[in-house]
C-alpha cells in the first residue's frame, strides 16, 4: 500500500515539473477505462456509458500459493453489463446511476466427486453517486481531485437458494444481490501534461448486513494509471487495480452464521489499456485486459487468468 502512495506522489510531482513544456497543441488523452478519473463533467454535460467484465476464474489459489487439493474444486465464470449515466448538474458537481445485469455460472466439486453447476442470470443493485469538484487543473491547481459519496442500493434478487452443500442460500458471488444498503466514499486524481495523463483513485466500500445473514467483507480499491496520446484519436495505457476485501459472513449451515474462512483476499491486476475516440458521434471506444500479478487469497478460492473490460461511452 506504501509502494502505491508513493508512486502516486512521486507520478504528480514528475507531472507538475513537465507540464508547461508541454506544447498546448499536443492531442490530448482520454480517460482511462478501469478507473474513474478526477475530472467532474461541467453543468448541462451528459454522457451515458455501457461497460461489460469478463472473468474465469479457475485456478485454486490457498493464500498467495496454486493449489490443486484434488477436491471442493471451483470454477467460477461471470459476465457483467453495466449501463451508468452521468450528467453534471451545476458547477463542481456531478451525479452518476449505475445499473448492471449478470450472467454467473459456478461449477462445484466435492470430496465424493460429485459435481453440481448452478448459474444465475439478473439485474444487481443500483448504484448511485454524486462528486464534488475540489480541485481543477482548468482553474490553474496543479491537478484535478475530486471526492465522492455513494450508495449501493439493494433492488437485485438475494433470495437465491444453494443446490450443492450444507449452506441454505448462495453465497455472494452467486447471489445477484446481498440485500444491503451499502454506503462508498471515493478519491480521484488526475494529471493532463502534453499528451500524456496520471489518474489514481481510491474507493471503499461499507459492507452492511444483509438478507439471509449474509454480510459482504468490506471492500477496499486503490488504482494507478498512466496514458498517452498516440494521435488525435487513439490513446494507450497502461493501468495497475489493487483489491482489498475483509471476509465474508454467512450461514455456514442451517442456523450457523459466522465468517467464512474461504473469502477474502488480496489481489493486485496489471494491464494495458487502448481507447479510441469517434468524433463524429462523440464517441469513445475502450478495450483493457488486466492480468492478476499478485494474488493473496483467504483460505482457497479461484483465481483468474485475466480479465476483459469494453467500455462505449457517448457524451451529448
Amino acid at each position: 500500500m506504501r509502494i502505491f502512495f508513493l508512486t502516486l506522489l512521486s507520478s504528480l510531482l514528475f507531472c507538475g515539473t513537465s507540464a508547461h513544456a508541454a506544447n498546448a497543441t499536443s492531442p490530448k488523452p482520454l480517460a482511462p477505462i478501469t478507473l474513474q478519473d478526477g475530472i467532474v463533467f461541467a453543468p448541462m454535460k451528459f454522457a451515458v456509458i455501457g461497460k461489460y467484465n469478463y472473468y474465469d476464474q479457475h485456478r485454486i489459489y490457498t493464500g498467495a500459493s496454486q493449489d490443486d487439493p484434488g477436491f471442493g474444486k471451483r470454477r467460477r465464470t461471470a459476465h457483467a453489463g453495466q449501463l451508468t449515466f452521468r450528467a453534471g448538474l451545476f458547477e463542481g458537481f456531478e451525479a452518476l446511476l449505475t445499473a448492471t445485469a449478470f450472467n454467473k455460472e459456478l461449477k462445484r466439486e466435492n470430496a465424493k466427486g460429485m459435481t453440481d453447476t448452478s448459474d444465475v442470470q439478473g439485474l444487481g443493485d443500483i448504484q448511485i453517486m454524486g462528486r464534488w469538484q475540489a480541485l481543477s487543473q482548468k482553474k490553474g491547481d496543479p491537478l484535478s481531485l475530486a471526492l465522492g459519496l455513494g450508495l449501493e442500493i439493494p433492488t437485485g434478487d438475494s433470495d437465491h437458494r444453494n443446490s450443492f452443500g450444507p449452506q441454505p442460500y448462495m453465497g455472494p458471488f452467486l447471489q445477484l444481490s446481498t440485500g444491503s444498503w451499502n454506503p462508498k466514499a471515493t478519491v480521484s486524481v488526475t494529471r493532463v501534461f502534453g499528451r500524456s495523463r496520471v489518474d489514481g483513485q481510491l474507493m471503499y466500500t461499507l459492507n452492511t448486513e444483509g438478507r439471509h445473514d449474509l454480510e459482504k467483507g468490506d471492500l477496499f480499491q486503490y488504482s494507478l494509471g498512466y496514458g498517452f496520446a498516440l494521435n488525435r484519436y487513439f490513446t494507450a495505457g497502461l493501468a495497475m487495480n489493487g483489491v482489498h476485501q475483509e471476509k465474508n459472513t454467512q450461514q455456514v449451515s442451517p442456523g450457523v452464521v459466522k465468517k467464512d474462512y474461504n473469502s477474502g483476499c488480496d489481489m493486485i491486476f496489471l494491464g494495458p489499456e487502448l481507447s479510441c475516440r469517434i468524433e463524429p458521434l462523440n464517441m469513445v471506444l475502450g478495450l483493457a485486459a488486466p492480468i492478476p500479478v499478485y494474488a493473496d487469497m483467504g483460505g482457497s478460492q479461484p483465481v483468474e487468468d485475466y480479465r476483459i473490460v469494453a467500455k462505449m461511452a457517448v457524451q451529448f
